[in-house]
């Protein structure tokens, strides 16, 4: 006769929550031995003492319930160490990246006390070509390689060299989807080739400021100008721009990056 227990009892045994076999039994990753038809108490067995046990140590590694699923259905060890192996590289990313957000928090905690050189300049209407995405915040880095490529490519195709640095303008902000309108000033007049379109960069004053090196750190200039604007009682007059006068590429260190970081206010 096999040997079955409540699942108060298999709870202590096995230091998992009733809530948790509960939840476990709901998605099928530990079905109860028997369920009783008529009153729906759930019974466990021994034999899945060792089951309870994979679930415990792999929760207490913080794999996610779909992935101690796959490890559960696995053929055989070396499936079982495949997958774990994945978790683990995944957790070492993700630590190596909480690290460097933790170093970045000692710059933003003494960001009160840096605050860069902000100047006003006055910019003529431009002609320009353009392309706009829309990402997330975090996939916005992933992306904007690739479509300035697109645009300049399209720019070569039809032989025209850009009159000035490129930069980007960002027409939406919101961290869940960000609508960034990328652009090259262009002397010449230019089809349109698809998504790629010729415009027109609106004249003004701009308040900026130089951001120098890699973009971890660029809101250092942002809160420069927003300072600056608030300060003097400023009103913006249209979306934040980046104007990259030294460009990320192949051979161009990080530390060597130019961006001049800008905002259109009313004169």
């Amino acid at each position: 006769m096999t040997t079955l227990m409540p699942i108060g009892v298999f709870a202590h045994a096995t230091r998992l929550s009733v809530r948790a076999l509960r939840n476990y039994d709901r998605i099928g990753l530990l079905v109860p031995a028997v369920i009783d038809p008529a009153t729906g108490y759930r019974r466990y067995s021994l034999d899945q003492f060792a089951r309870a046990g994979l679930i415990r140590r792999l929760r207490e590694l913080e794999v996610p319930l779909a992935e101690i699923a796959e490890i559960l259905d696995a053929g055989d060890s070396n499936e079982v160490r495949a997958a774990i192996k994945r978790h683990h590289d995944r957790v070492a990313a993700r630590a190596a990246e909480l690290a460097a957000i933790s170093d970045e928090l000692d710059s933003v905690l003494a960001e009160p006390t840096r605050w860069l050189h902000v100047y006003e300049r006055v910019r003529a209407p431009q002609q320009i070509a353009c392309l706009s995405i829309k990402t997330p915040l975090n996939g916005l880095a992933e992306l904007i390689g690739p479509a300035y490529a697109r645009l300049f490519a399209a720019l070569d195709t039809q032989g025209i060299k850009p009159s000035g640095p490129p930069g980007t303008r960002y027409l939406a902000v919101d961290p869940d989807e960000l609508t960034v309108e990328l652009f090259v000033p262009v002397d010449g007049p230019m089809r349109d080739d698809g998504d790629i379109t010729a415009a027109e960069l609106p004249g003004g004053l701009l308040v900026a400021t130089i951001h120098e090196g890699g973009y971890e750190d660029v809101e250092t200039a942002y809160r420069s100008l927003g300072r600056w604007i608030a300060e003097r009682d400023r009103v913006p007059a249209g979306p934040a721009e980046e104007l990259y006068l030294v460009a990320p590429g192949p051979s161009v260190a990080p530390e060597a990056y130019r961006t001049e970081v800008a905002w259109p206010v009313a004169s």
